[in-house]
């Protein structure tokens, strides 16, 4: 039967984000402690059992750092679902914004009523116009209000997101002076057993299967906890840039919401105005006594006042419809970034 046999995997790769790279008189203490702990299994003899409790000591490089990291990562996680909940709502609220901007939206038939045999209104299109605005008014204000409180936590997020960047941030630092140790300490066991291959082969071949073997491993291990934190940690300030947009965006739809009401209530001093609509009775009565009494000039001064009217009234809804416009693109604007957020998350 032939001898197991265990030797050391290939050296780790030596990838550290520039971040978190050492400092020089970090890297040099860093050097002599490894020094030194490779040099004390010298003095061990195999048998005795010091010789493994030093073997323990390298298997422990950097848990305290790593017990920690995974805390923050399960603290950070246990947030994920309160933001899913929060862009939830967001995005029922903007569905909800974005139906009511649909039913108020102004048409054509708002400036040319229907009219019943041609002549006499059939109903005050702009009064119906304006009971609808009145009847939405309430669900407006309170999916904006829902949209303020969506806000507000994405802002709490922020600062949550603040303080787990901050506690990760030299825990990083810590990671990476134990993943700095494990490859002085590869260095170490690597010359020794090379110098002890002739006057100690079997403390050589000892050194490379154990104490080699597991400082290879754990700078892996340690690697790839090293790989798996930094990307959590640029996650996060991924994810509060994005919280951050979302406000602006929350910002920007509601800022543009009240503007467009406020156009809505312009709008309806105007066009609801007793005098104007009486004017324009009176424009269509004097239009049609005049084709039996009066001459073809005071018809055509009648349907000139009439048409100055028409073209107050046509550019009241245009500007009401502008101001509906700005709020759908800016609840567009904000849908669509939450789609472009969500594919690079």
């Amino acid at each position: 039967m032939t001898d197991l046999r265990l030797d050391p995997p290939s050296q780790p790769p030596k990838a550290l984000d520039e971040e978190f790279a050492l400092t020089a008189s970090c890297n040099a203490r860093v050097k002599a402690v490894a020094r030194e702990f490779a040099g004390s299994f010298l003095t061990l003899d195999l048998a005795n059992p010091d010789f493994d409790r030093q073997l323990r000591q390298i298997t422990s490089i950097g848990n305290e750092e790593v017990r920690k990291l995974s805390e923050q990562a399960r603290m950070t996680l246990s947030r994920s679902t309160v933001r899913e909940r929060v862009v939830a709502a967001i995005n029922a609220q903007l569905a909800r914004l974005r139906g009511v901007l649909d039913r108020l939206t102004p048409g054509e038939d708002l400036i040319k009523p229907k009219k019943f045999l041609g002549l006499f209104p059939r109903a005050n299109q702009i009064m119906s116009y304006f009971d609808r605005y009145r009847s939405s008014e309430a669900e407006i204000e309170a999916a904006l209000s829902k949209m303020v409180e969506s806000r507000d936590l994405l802002l709490r997020d922020n600062v949550a997101i603040h303080g787990h960047r901050a506690a990760i941030r030299p825990l990083l630092n810590g990671l990476a002076e134990a993943i700095g140790m494990c490859a002085s300490l590869d260095e170490r066991f690597e010359k020794l057993s090379g110098q002890l291959d002739k006057s100690d082969p079997a403390k050589a071949q000892k050194l490379r299967t154990s104490a080699l073997f597991e400082v290879r491993q754990r700078h892996g291990d340690l690697l790839t906890q090293m790989a798996v934190s930094q990307q959590s940690y640029a996650m996060l300030s991924m994810i509060e840039a994005n919280n951050l947009d979302l406000v602006k965006g929350i910002d920007r739809a509601s800022s543009t919401t009240i503007a467009a009401l406020q156009t809505a209530v312009v709008a309806a001093q105007t066009l609801a105005n007793q005098n104007l609509v009486l004017d324009r009775i009176n424009g269509v009565r004097s239009a049609a006594s005049s084709l039996i009494d009066r001459s073809s000039r005071v018809t055509a001064d009648g349907n000139t006042q009439i048409d100055l009217t028409s073209m107050e009234a046509a550019r009241q809804v245009a500007s009401l419809r502008s101001a509906f416009a700005d709020v759908a693109n800016s609840v567009d604007s904000l849908e669509q970034h939450q789609k472009s957020a969500l594919s690079s998350l």
